[in-house]
């Protein structure tokens, strides 16, 4: 299993197989404002990253009929956040989460930590994605999908 970060770290003592570097990773992530913005990038093997979440079923059903792209979906944003914010963010990505697996799209997680004591264990990693309402296989399947796209 793998995550993107942003300071060096070891990945072994974090369980993980490796590390990608934000720097390195950057080539391969384009950076949408939206689903829609994201459904344009289809037939390209490239990680999609969404800046704001929104309900749109169209364009989820557009990525996965080629199976190409991968959203990416940042948890920092959540680790971060607190209160509200938090609660809205949680709510987006759940729901987003329910329907790429309905439809099939490939999804991924990472969390860019940023400093040395923000970089979370492959359990602390496992668990939030659980309160996100996926399974623990799904989990690991989703963060094994960064080594097919870096």
């Amino acid at each position: 299993m793998f995550d993107i970060v942003k300071v060096h770290a070891d990945a072994k003592t974090h369980g993980f197989e490796k590390f990608y570097s934000s720097d390195s990773a950057n080539s391969k992530i384009k950076i949408c404002s939206n689903l829609a913005d994201a459904a344009k990038y289809k037939n390209q093997k490239m990680l999609l990253t969404i800046r704001e979440l929104d309900f749109d079923i169209g364009s989820l059903k557009l990525l996965a009929e080629k199976k190409k792209a991968c959203l990416l979906f940042d948890l920092s944003k959540i680790i971060k956040s607190n209160g509200i914010r938090r609660s809205i963010e949680f709510a987006k990505l759940r729901t987003t989460l329910k329907f790429c697996n309905k439809y099939g799209v490939f999804y991924t997680f990472a969390t860019f930590a940023d400093e040395e004591l923000a970089v979370r264990t492959i359990h602390e990693l496992t668990a939030i994605c659980m309160l996100l309402g996926i399974n623990k296989g799904q989990v690991e399947f989703a963060l094994s999908m960064l080594k097919n796209y870096l």
